[in-house]
């Protein structure tokens, strides 16, 4: 692999990190909009960005093979 992909690489990690973020800050938001207590809120919202960076890099590890 040369120096770009790999630069690709952590740039695609990077924008799936903000991704995750993303998503787990409108969990956050949505479960303090119910009404549910800050630290239920901080669990959901955890719970919904470990989710997504899981299946982030689950598709990193189907596609990158394909790629190289």
């Amino acid at each position: 692999m040369t120096i770009h992909g790999l630069v690709l690489l952590m740039l695609m990690l990077f924008a799936g990190m903000m991704f995750a973020s993303l998503a787990g800050f409108i969990a956050f938001g949505i479960a303090r909009w119910t009404g549910a207590p800050v630290s239920d809120a901080i669990n959901r919202a955890s719970l919904v960005f470990f989710s997504a960076m899981t299946l982030i890099i689950a598709l990193f590890g189907v596609f990158l093979p394909a790629v190289t």
